[in-house]
């Protein structure tokens, strides 16, 4: 992970990380492409949402996070899922004992996780940890500056530090800078995907409330794939 994204995500009070609670693209990946009681990882768990709805539909859950705070909390209140404190774009991998999943969850992680070498650490991660055939349901912030006037205003900004239109540096209130965040396209999303080695990749766009600016609208992309035998 990008050192400035890992820093800042490692730092932010559980409460504070930006969390979309009600997912109904997850929901009907869920309903009909995961087995019940399946294995399910979610890879960048935060303070637990996604986990805690995975576990109330039965499924035995495991998550990761970078996040220390984040992790102590999830395992407080989360307590029938199983929390890990990991970098989801080590090198290394993940080490998971439970692995292979049946299934993985990312939701948005990839779009805030670093660099370019850090999303597609990201997506082996996931792919190492996935057993054949198993399903990725993950989702991407995506390019809105059609949409909305102040993304097409800081992709401009910030393109001198990034070198990259479409990704822009997060600040805090007061303007501090926190972490990248990358806006894919469609094209972009799928690439990586299938460079990573997933197969049967669909994607579906959605125009919603801004995760961190919930008074304004954005594109994302929700995807799903899985990995070959």
């Amino acid at each position: 992970m990008h050192d400035a994204n890992r820093r800042d995500w490692a730092r932010f009070a559980p409460d504070a990380i930006p969390t979309k609670t009600h997912v109904q693209q997850l929901e009907r990946w869920l309903d009909t492409r995961v087995a019940p009681g399946a294995r399910v990882l979610d890879l960048g768990c935060g303070a637990g949402e996604i986990a805690r709805g995975l576990v109330s539909r039965g499924f035995g859950v495991a998550g990761v996070d970078l996040n220390t705070a984040a992790i102590e909390h999830c395992r407080r209140s989360v307590t029938a899922a199983r929390f890990y404190q990991r970098d989801v774009a080590a090198v290394g991998g993940l080490a998971l004992a439970e692995a292979p999943f049946e299934a993985v969850v990312c939701q948005l992680v990839v779009s805030v996780v670093g660099d370019a070498a850090d999303r597609a650490q990201l997506l082996r991660n996931a792919f190492e940890v996935l057993r054949p055939g198993g399903g990725l349901f993950i989702s991407f912030s995506a390019r809105s500056d059609d949409l909305n006037e102040a993304y097409a205003e800081l992709y401009a900004r910030d393109f001198t530090a990034t070198q990259t239109y479409g990704t822009y540096l997060s600040r805090d209130a007061q303007g501090e800078v926190l972490y990248r965040t990358h806006h894919f396209t469609e094209p972009e999303a799928r690439e990586l995907l299938e460079s990573s080695g997933y197969l049967g990749v669909a994607i579906e766009e959605a125009i919603e409330a801004s995760s961190r600016r919930p008074d304004q609208r954005a594109r994302f992309y929700y995807a799903t794939c899985r990995r070959g035998m």
